[in-house]
C-alpha cells in the first residue's frame, strides 16, 4: 500500500450512480450529479489531476467587492458562497477557528477570491470563490494548480474537497489541504499560490494568484480529543491496516491508521453504530507513504462507544471506474469516546 491514493485516483471516473447520502431525495440526487464537480490535486509535479468523492450539503449568499488589479478591474458581483460548516456537515459554530481572508485576485480573465480558512491539525480547509470571464462550458469546471506555504515551507501533501458551479461563469470551492509536516503551535504565516487556472479542463490562464495571510490552529488542538484504538485487520492482499487513534473537535471526526506490505492500494470504510443506535460511517480521504485518514459521518455529540466493521475494495487498475463492490475484511470493534 505505498502508492499514494492520489496516484490511484488519477484518471479515474466516479461512477455518479454510487452516489449516496441519507436524506437526498431524486431530485436533489439529479441536481448534485448536474452541478458537483469533484477534484484531488495531487503533488505539483504530476500534471493530471484526479477525482474524488465528496459532498458539501448548504450555500451562504455573500457579496465580493473586486479591487483593481493591473489593468483589470473587478465588478461588484452577487456571488453564492459555501460556508465551511456546511461543507463540513455541522451546525456547529466554527466562527472562533475561522479565519476571514475575504482578498480577490484577478489574473488572465479568471478572479479567485479566498473567502475563509480553517486550521485543523494536519489540514487547511479553504474556501474559495472562482469566476471567468468567459462562459463555462462542459465539465462547467475552474481547475486550480496550487502549492500550500507555512512559515516558508511547502508542506502540500495533496488535496480533496468539492465544488459547486452557482452561474455560467462562476464555481465554489471547499478544499481539505493535507499537510505533509507537523505544524507548529502559535500564529503561522501561510501562503497559497494558485500557479494556473483551467477552464472546463483544457483552457489553461496563467497565475499566479498568491494569497498570503495569518492564522492560528491552537484553541483547535486544545478542544480536540483523542482516544487510541490499536486494532488491526488485514485486506484480500494480505497486507495488514492498524487503526490507530480517533480524534474528535468542532470540525468532525478522523480515524488514523498505519498499513504494512506491498502491492494493491484499498478503499477502506468503517461501517456501524454507536451507543444510540445510530447508523454511522468513516470513510477514506487520504492515504499516502503508508499512513491513512478516514472521516467520520453521522457521529452524535452524545455517542460514547462506536462499534465498527472494516468493509474494503481495491481500487481500479485499468477501468477507472471506482468500484462499490466492498467486502468486510475484519471483526467488529467498539471505540471509546473521551468525552
Amino acid at each position: 500500500m505505498a502508492k499514494n491514493i492520489y496516484d490511484m485516483l488519477n484518471d479515474n471516473s466516479i461512477n455518479l450512480e454510487e452516489l449516496e447520502r441519507e436524506g437526498f431525495n431524486d431530485i436533489e440526487k439529479r441536481r448534485i450529479k448536474k452541478k458537483f464537480k469533484k477534484t484531488v490535486h495531487k503533488n505539483k509535479n504530476k500534471k493530471n489531476k484526479g477525482v474524488a468523492v465528496a459532498v458539501a450539503a448548504g450555500v451562504l449568499a455573500v457579496t465580493l467587492f473586486g479591487t483593481n488589479i493591473g489593468n483589470e478591474a473587478i465588478a461588484k458581483i452577487r456571488l453564492m458562497a459555501f460556508d465551511i460548516g456546511n461543507y463540513l456537515g455541522t451546525n456547529k459554530d466554527l466562527s472562533d477557528y475561522k479565519t476571514i481572508v475575504g482578498k480577490t485576485i484577478t489574473k488572465d480573465g479568471v478572479t479567485i477570491q479566498l473567502n475563509e480558512v480553517i486550521l485543523n491539525k494536519d489540514e487547511l480547509i479553504v474556501s474559495t470563490t472562482l469566476k471567468s470571464d468567459t462562459k463555462l462550458g462542459e465539465p462547467g469546471l475552474i481547475r486550480t494548480v496550487e502549492n500550500v506555504y507555512i512559515n516558508g515551507k511547502n508542506i502540500f501533501g495533496g488535496a480533496g474537497g468539492s465544488s459547486k458551479q452557482i452561474d455560467d461563469y462562476t464555481m465554489e470551492d471547499v478544499m481539505s489541504y493535507k499537510l505533509n509536516e507537523e505544524i507548529p503551535s502559535g500564529d503561522l504565516n501561510v501562503k497559497i499560490e494558485y500557479e494556473n487556472a483551467y477552464i472546463d479542463e483544457v483552457e489553461k490562464r496563467k497565475g499566479p494568484w498568491l494569497f498570503e495571510f495569518k492564522t492560528n490552529g491552537d484553541q483547535l488542538t486544545i478542544e480536540t480529543a483523542e482516544s487510541n484504538i490499536d486494532y488491526d485487520f488485514k485486506l484480500e492482499n494480505g497486507n495488514k491496516v492498524i487503526l490507530e487513534k480517533y480524534t474528535s473537535n468542532a470540525v468532525g471526526q478522523k480515524i488514523y491508521y498505519s498499513a504494512e506490505g506491498k502491492g494493491d492500494s484499498y478503499n477502506i470504510e468503517l461501517r456501524g453504530k454507536d451507543d444510540l443506535g445510530n447508523e454511522i460511517m468513516f470513510k477514506l480521504t487520504s492515504q499516502s507513504h503508508g499512513k491513512g485518514i478516514m472521516k467520520g459521518f453521522n457521529i452524535s455529540d452524545d455517542a460514547k462507544t462506536l462499534t465498527l466493521t472494516p468493509y474494503a475494495v481495491a481500487f481500479p487498475k485499468e477501468s477507472g471506474k471506482m468500484s462499490n463492490d466492498f467486502k468486510q475484511v475484519g471483526e467488529e470493534f467498539t471505540i471509546k469516546i473521551n468525552k
